[in-house]
């Protein structure tokens, strides 16, 4: 009962950040600005689009109940957030 409402949480944060991302994709954020930079534009466009069939993903984890599913799933979505910030710190103001 507890992995499922982990996992309901889980869902729901890794779609939101997904959809954030891909909903400013052409406004600024936090201390970015894609709005200026069409390489940024197309990696919140993919990494957006990523995140949000993770979350899909993740429910359909949720309903299943299939803890090799689910785990699978989870390291998708660390790899993905991980690849995510990593790829940001590219146009992270320096100063």
């Amino acid at each position: 009962m507890v992995i499922t409402i982990l996992m309901i949480c889980y869902t729901l944060l890794s779609f939101g950040i997904g959809w954030f991302a891909f909903s400013h994709r052409q406004r600024p954020f936090l201390v970015f600005h894609p709005e200026e930079s069409s390489v940024l534009s197309h990696v919140l466009i993919i990494f957006g689009v990523i995140l949000m069939l993770i979350g899909i993903l993740a429910a359909i984890a949720t309903i299943m109940n299939n803890t090799i599913f689910i785990s699978v799933i989870l390291l998708a979505g660390v790899v993905a957030i991980m690849a995510f910030q990593l790829m940001l710190l590219h146009w992270f103001p320096k100063g």
